[in-house]
């Protein structure tokens, strides 16, 4: 079974001897940050997965973190360092991770300079991780890529109490806005120091999965961590158990039961329900942005979305996607061609076998239009 919610490890000391086996087989995407070494350390490592990736033929995706400057006074955010935007640029990276600064001009400003240096196709990420961010929760989702709640620092400012109530709160508001949601801090805390997890951080990984995130990342579990790849193995063990068990929620389809829908909207909704009717393994859909494969995972099929896309930056982009896995076709495709060569592709990456019915959908270039492209047709055939 291929596993549908997706793992981010950040890099540091402990996974130096472990890069290669991280790209092969531990995690979709790696998390770069001044805070675990210095930036010539930084670059050498986004360096070495870059090397690694194109040799293992894995479409890894990099995150940088932004640095940022505090107030003397109180741990509180007052300014993103504009140098480490420039760094992630000249680095070529797949995503920013910018930290909240109790307005939204400074992330307005990371996006114009991505934009200036001519890397508007890196993804911005927003931290979740002060009361003022919940505060714009709305707002913020609106504006970037992804979202990413950290739970430690959000908790320094906000009752504990509260934390997990905000915490699906803020999964439901980017599942249903068809923005990825990473959680992370303290996922597996104790196997900084431990071998095993303790069964409370077992339920937590899990109960993240069910209620719709798209990524779960650790932090210190794998950038100083005496067990990192043994705490990578125990998250993909949760995550791929705990998805066989039918518990993990799909999209309300009742939030769009009174509300009108273009033709787009709607053939993404119908693949939901053919799901539920017929027995496919799994979805095949022609994507040039990635927006129409984002859009079918927004429901939470229970097969795996296989997005077909044009480049090996557009599959990195869609690295974050839950339940997306992507392969990568440069010709433009007939409608015909799209439709005979799905069942080959689908097989080439593992996910159907002869004899399996697979679903077939594409979409065209999105027309800015409430971000849903239009889609020209769902079929169902046999490889």
């Amino acid at each position: 079974m291929t596993r549908k919610a997706k793992i981010i490890a950040t890099l540091g000391n402990s996974t130096e001897e472990l890069l290669e086996e991280i790209v092969a087989n531990g995690a979709d995407a790696v998390l770069v940050d001044t805070y675990y070494g210095s930036p010539e350390e930084c670059v050498s490592r986004i360096n070495k997965i870059k090397e690694l990736r194109e040799k293992l033929d894995k479409n890894t995706a990099i995150i940088y973190d932004l640095d940022h400057i505090y107030a003397e006074s109180k741990y509180k955010l007052i300014k993103i360092e504009e140098d480490n935007v420039h760094f992630a640029c000249q680095n070529d990276v797949d995503f920013v991770a910018c930290p909240f600064v109790s307005n939204l001009d400074e992330i307005r400003k990371v996006k114009s300079i991505l934009q200036a240096n001519g890397k508007k196709d890196i993804r911005l990420i927003v931290k979740i991780d002060c009361k003022e961010a919940y505060e714009n929760i709305d707002e913020i989702i609106q504006f970037a890529d992804s979202i990413m709640i950290n739970r430690d620092e959000l908790g320094m400012e906000l009752p504990y109490q509260d934390l997990p109530g905000i915490q699906k709160e803020i999964i439901r508001k980017a599942n249903t806005a068809i923005k990825e949601v990473i959680l992370t801090t303290q996922m597996l805390h104790s196997m900084i120091y431990n071998p095993r997890p303790t069964r409370a951080e077992v339920s937590d990984v899990a109960n993240a999965v069910i209620d719709g995130v798209d990524a779960i990342m650790l932090i210190e579990e794998t950038a100083i961590g005496s067990y990192p790849k043994e705490a990578l193995e125990t998250v993909d063990k949760i995550i791929t158990y705990i998805e066989t068990q039918d518990k993990v929620k799909g999209n309300r389809s009742s939030d769009h039961k009174n509300r009108q829908m273009d033709i787009a909207h709607a053939i993404s909704l119908s693949t939901k329900y053919l799901l539920d009717s017929v027995d496919v393994n799994n979805i095949v859909t022609y994507t040039k942005s990635g927006t129409t494969a984002k859009f079918i995972a927004r429901y939470r099929p229970k097969v795996q979305i296989l997005a077909v896309v044009p480049s090996e930056e557009k599959a990195r982009k869609l690295a974050l996607t839950r339940g997306v896995t992507t392969f990568i076709e440069e010709k433009t495709l007939s409608m015909e061609e799209m439709l005979s060569l799905a069942p080959k592709f689908a097989k080439e990456s593992g996910l159907a076998k002869e004899g399996d019915l697979i679903l077939i959908t594409a979409g065209q270039p999105d027309l800015g239009k409430d971000n849903v492209p239009p889609t020209d047709f769902v079929n169902i055939r046999q490889v």
